[in-house]
């Protein structure tokens, strides 16, 4: 599953378990739903989603996270500091990601105009990464960046606009 691999990767990191972490009953969450939104099965999907989506949504509003159901997020993901995170419902998020607080992850002028992010990106506090571009893989983003173009992989993105190191 999925989660199993989040949890491991967080250990990895961390040297910690992420049983302890709140945040991590938000992820196993999200995991469901969004296994349940791209399920086939209608009736199982239907009152899977009537009984985890509630749940779901109040633990978005405690933990001050925004992650739609219909989000692709890759295995391995880490939230630290989980705060004023929000991610727009197409982005789609490779393995291994890293994301603190008051990160923006979305749209820049229309829903579909979102970032696709690569495998190993590491994202710092603040950081807001918005429009219709590309976040290669072994990516670190600054805190605070402003990401509007293009990042190629194994570059560190800093600054406001984002320029790449």
């Amino acid at each position: 599953m999925i989660f199993s691999q989040d949890i491991k990767q967080y250990k990895k990191v961390t040297n910690r378990s992420a049983i302890h972490e709140p945040i991590y009953l938000l992820i196993f969450l999200y995991r469901c739903i969004n296994a349940l939104h791209y399920s086939k099965l209608g009736v199982f999907r239907f009152f899977g989603i009537l009984f985890f989506y509630p749940f779901y949504l109040i633990l978005n509003i405690i933990f001050g996270v925004s992650i739609p159901r219909n989000c692709k997020i890759g295995r391995g993901l880490i939230i630290y500091h989980y705060s004023g995170i929000v991610i727009n419902g197409s982005v789609v998020i490779g393995e291994n990601c890293v994301i603190r607080q008051g990160v923006t992850i979305g749209n820049k002028n229309f829903e579909n105009d979102v970032p696709v992010l690569g495998n190993n990106v590491d994202i710092g506090a603040g950081a807001v990464i918005i429009g219709k571009i590309k976040i290669g893989n072994n990516v670190k983003i600054g805190a605070n960046a402003v990401v509007l173009k293009d990042v190629p992989d194994s570059h560190i993105a800093v600054g406001n606009p984002a320029r790449n190191i």
